[in-house]
């Protein structure tokens, strides 16, 4: 009813609504930092080659006038983009016709310029967030309360944070990775990095990973596929751990459950590495192929 109520305001008084839009930016100038933030609008970032050898980003959605002029007044300052993507708020005025609208970032990049990109930041204080085909020496993508979905990702470190929302990541090759949800699930495909991944209530699931790795889960079940013979650190409050490491392992198990059964191959210790895992109630399961 109070929702009913506001729109009804909005609708009498003749809020300003939302409109379609298309806009290229052209760079001209070289583009070493690129930020992307928003409100209540989702974003949708795909990376894709330049075809003409010029760099740009095109962008098209749904959204307030004002949104739409701070997007084409965006320029490249001191090889920094800041695209901010957020509306005024105005006391008594609600109009909710273009929440989570979606906004399509395509950035048209040189192999040169891709290179040059060292850092990409992507937020969205309540949308969801998409990233694909990025490459940058470090990145941060945030939403306060929506998803993050990513494709492809390379570069050298990467963090990735959802207070409220799930987390899913195709796969990122680099140095470092960090991955938070306080409330949702995390899912990640291929990683080829250190990973730091943290999940309040949420299971954590990696499908593929070669790098060292600290994981913890609040309340959630934690599953690992190990491709190569690095350790581990893992702890779950609440939940059962499934790691399948390689056969080639040769290291040590430092397992302990509270309330829990516990199954490991034997242990060789030839190696230094060590697989360590703490649950206070769920079972552990350390498997080979």
């Amino acid at each position: 009813m109070a929702i009913g109520i506001m729109a009804l305001l909005q609708y009498q008084f003749g809020g300003v609504k939302s409109k379609e839009y298309a806009h290229t930016l052209q760079l001209e100038d070289k583009m070493q930092e690129l930020s992307l933030t928003s409100d209540s609008l989702g974003l949708e970032v795909d990376f894709v080659p330049s075809t003409d050898g010029s760099n740009s980003i095109h962008i098209e959605g749904k959204a307030k006038p004002e949104v739409i002029d701070q997007i084409k007044n965006a320029r490249v300052e001191n090889g920094k983009l800041d695209l901010r993507l957020k509306e005024k708020w105005h006391f008594g005025l609600f109009d909710f016709s273009g929440w989570n609208e979606k906004q399509v970032v395509t950035v048209s990049l040189t192999e040169e310029a891709m290179s040059s990109l060292e850092s990409l930041k992507v937020k969205s204080d309540s949308g969801s967030v998409r990233v694909d085909g990025a490459k940058a020496a470090d990145s941060q993508v945030e939403t306060d309360s929506g998803s993050i979905r990513l494709g492809s990702f390379e570069g050298g470190t990467l963090s990735l944070k959802a207070d409220s929302g799930s987390i899913k990541l195709e796969s990122f090759k680099g140095s470092s990775l960090s991955i938070k949800s306080d409330s949702g699930s995390i899912h990640a495909g291929t990683v080829e990095a250190e990973l730091k991944a943290s999940s309040d209530s949420g299971s954590i699931t990696i499908d593929h990973l070669n790098g060292k790795a600290v994981v913890r889960s609040d309340s959630g079940s934690i599953r690992m596929v190990k491709d190569d013979t690095t350790g581990v650190d893992v702890k779950s409050d609440s939940g059962s751990v499934r790691i399948e490491i390689p056969s080639s392992y040769g290291g040590m198990y430092d397992l302990d459950s509270d309330s829990g059964s516990i199954h490991k191959p034997d242990q060789q210790g030839t190696s230094g590495e060590v697989i360590k895992v703490r649950t206070d109630s769920g079972s552990i399961r350390i498997s080979q192929p």
